[in-house]
């Protein structure tokens, strides 16, 4: 099949087995990237004028999806009446700068919280006004949903956006639209265990990548994997996971990155648990580093970015 215009060309080589030699920070070996999606009160809902409803729960339903289900509701309610602040208790008691996948209309509901990460150690990456993938808006609409989005966080939260995660599925002129609005970076992509730069319209632009793997998500199971059963099944695949990647590092000389992808409705106590075990273990680990996202794109930035690079001076605004 020939590629049309918009295409977004495939790359099966990647760094391969020449990636850059480099560290983090002080020498370390592993960037490690909390990201919290926080979408509560933007998923899709009749009462928001939606013809369906969104069911990204554990909760199942019986009935149809064109009716409310208010077990389903209460899930998401529980990530921003309790879920979103345990999680912030938690990287304050361990001093653990994290990332906010943000939903930006789930602050308009939430004018508390919203003051809260005036104050936080976070960065904010934009997940769109509303919990919605782009699929099915015009190239107008995309862009002008990333604008207020872009607009209306940092009118509640005083932060400005750098880089975008929209809901998937995505459609192929989404990374170059984030380019044209002035983001440093994409995320929306899971194909590499650390940042590199894409070309978008001709020009490089840095990508940092996301996981779906050391993810939450896949407490619920399905599209997300094999379901997590507990707290100890995810302290497990997390310690795992890092514990390769700073062997890769070492051995390559070439540092990676660790996304743990975080929700506020699906972290309950009896789930947070692996969070915190997780946290006492890489403080006692000297080549681990929690990191902003924004943080990770700028020193990588500051060793690899072309000249011609898509908004590299974006972190100095």
């Amino acid at each position: 099949m020939t590629p049309t215009s918009t295409s977004r060309p495939r790359d099966f080589i990647g760094y391969g087995d020449n990636a850059p030699k480099f560290t983090w920070p002080g020498g370390k070996k592993v960037a490690i990237n909390f990201a919290i999606n926080y979408e509560e009160g933007t998923e899709r809902n009749p009462l928001l004028g939606d013809s369906c409803r969104d069911s990204r729960t554990w909760v199942r339903s019986a009935l149809p999806e064109t009716e409310r289900d208010l077990m389903q509701e209460a899930e998401y309610e529980y990530g921003t009446r309790v879920g979103i602040w345990r999680l912030l208790r938690i990287f304050r008691e361990f001093d653990a700068p994290y990332s906010v996948f943000l939903s930006s209309e789930a602050l308009a509901v939430n004018p508390a919280l919203a003051e809260r990460f005036r104050t936080e150690n976070c960065d904010m990456v934009s997940h769109g006004t509303r919990s919605i993938s782009r699929v099915g808006l015009s190239e107008d609409e995309e862009r002008s949903d990333l604008r207020r989005c872009m607009q209306q966080t940092f009118k509640l939260t005083g932060k400005r956006i750098h880089g975008a995660f929209p809901r998937p599925p995505i459609t192929e002129s989404t990374r170059r639209i984030m380019a044209e609005e002035g983001l440093l970076y994409d995320s929306a992509t899971t194909n590499d265990d650390r940042p590199y730069f894409a070309a978008v319209g001709g020009r490089p632009m840095l990508v940092l990548p996301y996981a779906v793997d050391t993810n939450d998500a896949r407490f619920w199971g399905g599209q997300s994997g094999p379901g997590y059963t507990g707290s100890t099944d995810f302290f497990a695949y997390l310690k795992d996971a890092f514990d390769v990647l700073h062997r890769d590092a070492e051995v390559s000389g070439s540092a990676t990155m660790m996304s743990i992808g975080l929700h506020a409705r699906i972290m309950r106590a009896g789930r947070v648990a692996a969070l915190v075990r997780f946290l006492e273990y890489v403080r006692g680990v000297p080549g681990a580093w929690v990191a902003k996202r924004e943080d990770i794109a700028g020193h990588f930035v500051g060793l690899f970015a072309p000249g011609d690079a898509w908004n590299v001076d974006a972190l100095d605004v």
